[in-house]
């Protein structure tokens, strides 16, 4: 792995973002992505703050005051989707691969939802009936988006899509509100929804029904954060032990994914369509980004590469079906070798990165 530079050519970062959608092969599998080649995001953008990847490695997110931004692997500039009319803030959150972006930009009066794509430019999706303010979170591959609708009555998830518009996908009985983060190219849509019994992670069906995930034991609420094809769902558990990042099956139910080794909490936030999770994990050392696999459990991303970095990756936030990775980091303080200590006394701004698989070679 190389040595961290800190002038990074944004040419060199999008031919590596190519090189990510050539990954693909019936050979390669996560469990064979041992190693990773790691690219600097930040350095070619001050202040970047990406959030979700597509399949072909392109990834949104926002950078500084520049708002929204769309980096494309086909591009050698990454692309500033502006705002809506009278805002000047704007964030994308979700991308899908045939490069919408799902996201939230303010107007003279309130942040609302809206969806990108490069025929459309920025458009403003509606909100629910006598709401005033939301935001969108997730899209699936036919440009479905969803999010939530916030006014007087609280917030309310919805789903919109281009022939029926926007709808509201209800909370569980009794509740009083709900949010969608993700939806699935089923639409399928993971999100939280208060109940009689507290907070929970919900997935609403396809047929319109909302389902209750539960909470692990002993825990008092859920929230769910990712959607994979599957159906399978992510998030994290809460309660007086703190929170514990899960994977809900329709076959096994919610699982608890564990923590890092001397770690007490642990959140996961997105899987992908291998069932691979990702997320962030307290430790004996300070907080740390993790991968879970079904083969593996629950693993550091940190070692000696990312010490020699000089970096301590603290969270993955998002993970594509080719096992790359996007990832939060920070400096360690000056004069440490390993593993930093989690103290924060003067911390420096995190950085982002992204973690691209090298196959394990054949034997």
């Amino acid at each position: 792995m190389p040595r961290r530079k800190r002038n990074v050519d944004t040419a060199l970062i999008i031919a590596l973002l190519m090189a990510v959608a050539e990954l693909v092969s019936s050979e390669h599998t996560l469990a064979q992505a041992t190693t990773y080649t790691v690219v600097e995001l930040s350095a070619a953008d001050v202040g970047l703050v990406p959030c979700r990847l597509n399949n072909l490695g392109d990834f949104v997110g926002r950078a500084g005051d520049s708002g929204a931004m769309l980096w494309s692997h086909g591009s050698s500039k990454p692309k500033h989707l502006g705002a809506l009319r009278g805002g000047e803030y704007s964030s994308g959150f979700a991308i899908n691969d045939a490069g919408e972006v799902a996201g939230a930009s303010n107007t003279a009066t309130s942040i609302v939802p809206f969806i990108w794509n490069t025929t459309g430019g920025l458009q403003r999706i509606s909100l629910l009936p006598g709401d005033n303010c939301g935001q969108g979170f997730g899209i699936n591959k036919y440009g479905h988006l969803v999010g939530y609708s916030s006014g007087p009555s609280g917030a309310r998830a919805f789903l919109w899509t281009r022939s029926t518009g926007v709808r509201s996908l209800g909370s569980l009985p009794g509740g009083s509100y709900s949010r969608a983060r993700a939806v699935n190219d089923s639409d399928e849509v993971a999100g939280t929804s208060a109940g009689p019994a507290g907070e929970r992670a919900v997935l609403w069906t396809k047929t319109g029904n909302v389902r209750d995930l539960g909470t692990l034991p002993g825990d008092t609420s859920s929230e769910a954060t990712a959607i994979n094809n599957a159906s399978d769902v992510v998030g994290y558990s809460k309660g007086p032990g703190g929170l514990h990042a899960f994977l809900w099956t329709a076959a096994s139910g919610m699982q608890n994914l564990g923590v890092l080794p001397g770690g007490n909490s642990s959140r996961a936030l997105d899987i992908n369509d291998l069932g691979a999770v990702v997320g962030s994990s307290a430790s004996s050392s300070g907080d740390h980004a993790f991968i879970w696999t079904q083969q593996t459990g629950i693993t550091d991303l940190n070692g000696a590469a990312s010490a020699a970095l000089g970096v301590v990756f603290v969270e993955a936030h998002s993970i594509n079906s080719n096992g790359v990775i996007l990832v939060m980091g920070k400096a360690m303080p000056a004069g440490q070798t390993g593993v930093p200590e989690n103290h924060d006394c003067s911390p420096a701004p995190p950085s982002s990165f992204l973690l691209i698989p090298t196959p394990a070679v054949a034997k």
